[in-house]
């Protein structure tokens, strides 16, 4: 087996992995559930105008202006963008995008998630992904260069949604991975977590977990490389972004950088001022978003700054005191302030030239709330587009919904009545039917005899009917059980196809590391889902099945 590339050892843009030559096929796309108000809105954006521009409507990229952000601020910000990708070892592709970040003329198409364990889940590559194709449209469309930007949110401190990874093992089960630090500092932002020598434990297990492929080999090198004792958790899910992501253009950002920080400064000194109003603002528009039938993601709590204190733990940043200037209240802590959710997309368009940000249903329900938040803080508001929506199916589990005849939401449920309905044989079926309607009409007829000669024999033939009907129901279920016997086959793709599509009863991008789909698919896997959502027929307003 040859050696392991590096992550400074990839191709450019111009030169993607070979994994393209055998493209994804998307094979369907499937509506969203209904309920929600990412569901709605991608449903009828019109409906939601007031609250969110339309990205659908003709000629909205067109319409995008160009972000300034002080000369100065640009310049410096894209510096530091450019340091980061090197250190962590990004391709001539990535280096050449952060590059292009210094000019007045460049957008940006930005996305952004919390770090996680071996990549976390595969929508974060998919959120990637998503970003680079968005910003090959809006260039297409525009003509003007745009660069597509990774925010990694360093400042994340619930480590107990980050310390897990979930694979698929051998014989196809979920097989959870979790971070066991020796100290688990309770509060700790993830940008702050160094990864100590427990993470060689789940290194361990890989080789053990992951099904042997060409290409496990070096992937296991890589992961190893990545996530390696010393590094951040942030550090690590970055460099493995950028080895997934090799030769797309995409950069990676570190807002915890101090650099980065001080620059930002003006947004977190505006946000302490003016905390009253912009909650208000929240609170206005959240009741917009309750008057047409939906919650409000983020509460008005969701505006406000956090200083990291020299125990790593965040405290929220307050000016209760009459007349206290915010940046006497910030003194001494510009380069440990952190935003909360609802502050965090404002130091981010503060920082880049974003034209365009790439979000999931939360996010754009976050966006939903926090429109005039943009005019407080004299930031130019981007574009919001959803991010693609995709499940990667082998041609096995293909064959569960087009062979097997079942529905892919079927798939999510614990148990297995879906398989049950197909299995059962379709004459025995009929036979136990008729069976129970004959049970129904011939005690009809002696309850009303029996009830004419004394009214208490009623409940009796009631009772007696109730306990026909359960042995008839326990035939039918040991008649299905006899079917899928022998059906095994069907039952154990079945089963492989729910635990890959919903492992744990999570949808598979929620819930699988990108390392499942890297040891199937190789090296060029982020390149291959890149294609694919490249392709005409990607929706991003549904669920992407893609096969190959």
């Amino acid at each position: 087996m040859t050696p392991a590339a590096t992550p400074t050892e990839t191709p450019a843009r111009d030169s993607r992995p070979a994994a393209v030559e055998y493209p994804a096929r998307l094979v369907r796309t499937l509506p969203f559930r209904r309920g929600t108000f990412f569901d709605a809105w991608t449903r009828s954006p019109e409906r939601f105008s007031e609250l969110l521009p339309d990205p659908f409507a003709a000629g909205a990229y067109a319409r995008i202006g160009t972000p300034r952000p002080p000369d100065a601020v640009r310049a410096a910000a894209a510096g530091v963008i450019g340091s980061t990708n090197r250190a962590w070892g990004a391709d001539a592709a990535a280096l050449a995008s952060a590059e292009r970040l210094r000019s007045g003329e460049t957008l940006a198409v930005v996305t952004g998630q919390q770090p996680g364990l071996f990549g976390g889940p595969l929508y974060s590559l998919i959120k990637a992904m998503s970003t680079v194709a968005a910003a090959g449209e809006l260039e297409a469309q525009t003509g003007q260069p745009a660069v597509p930007v990774f925010w990694i949110e360093g400042d994340d401190h619930d480590f107990e949604e980050i310390r897990n990874a979930w694979l698929l093992d051998r014989p196809g089960s979920p097989h959870p991975l979790r971070y066991e630090p020796e100290d688990e500092h309770v509060g700790l932002p993830a940008f702050r977590r160094v990864l100590d020598d427990s993470i060689l434990d789940l290194h361990a297990q890989l080789p053990e977990v992951l099904p042997e492929t060409e290409y496990t080999g070096d992937l296991l090198l890589a992961a190893r490389d990545c996530y390696a004792p010393g590094r951040s958790l942030s550090e690590a899910f970055g460099r493995l972004l950028l080895y997934l992501s090799r030769g797309s253009g995409l950069v990676v950002m570190d807002p915890t950088s101090p650099e980065l920080k001080r620059l930002a400064f003006p947004v977190y000194e505006d946000a302490v001022r003016h905390e009253a109003e912009g909650r208000r603002r929240i609170t206005a528009r959240t009741r917009e978003i309750e008057a047409v039938g939906f919650p409000g993601q983020a509460g008005p709590e969701g505006y406000g700054v956090f200083c990291t204190g020299p125990a790593g733990v965040r405290a929220r940043v307050r000016t209760d005191a009459a007349g206290e200037r915010p940046e006497a209240v910030l003194d001494g802590c510009v380069e440990r302030l952190s935003a909360a959710v609802l502050l965090r997309p404002l130091v981010q368009d503060f920082l880049l030239p974003t034209a365009m940000y790439v979000g999931g249903p939360s996010e754009i329900a976050y966006h939903a709330q926090m429109g005039d938040l943009y005019g407080l803080h004299r930031i130019p508001r981007p574009l919001v587009i959803p991010r693609h929506q995709v499940a990667v199916l082998t041609r096995s589990q293909l064959r569960v919904l087009d062979h097997d005849g079942i529905g892919f939401d079927e798939l999510s449920a614990g148990d297995e009545a879906a398989l049950n309905r197909r299995a059962a044989d379709p004459a025995a079926q009929s036979a136990f039917a008729k069976a129970n309607e004959v049970v129904d009409a011939s005690l009809a007829d002696v309850e009303q005899a029996a009830g004419a000669v004394d009214r208490s024999l009623t409940a009796a033939v009631r009772r007696a009917r109730g306990k026909v009907h359960a042995i008839l129901a326990d035939l039918e279920v040991k008649s299905v059980r006899a079917a899928k016997r022998r059906d095994e086959e069907r039952r154990q793709r079945f089963l492989r196809a729910r635990n890959a599509l919903f492992p744990g009863g999570a949808p598979q991008e929620r819930r699988l590391s990108p390392l499942v789909f890297a040891n199937r698919y190789g090296p060029g896997f982020g390149a291959w889902l890149l294609a694919a959502l490249e392709d005409p027929a990607a929706d991003r307003r549904a669920r992407n099945l893609l096969v190959r």
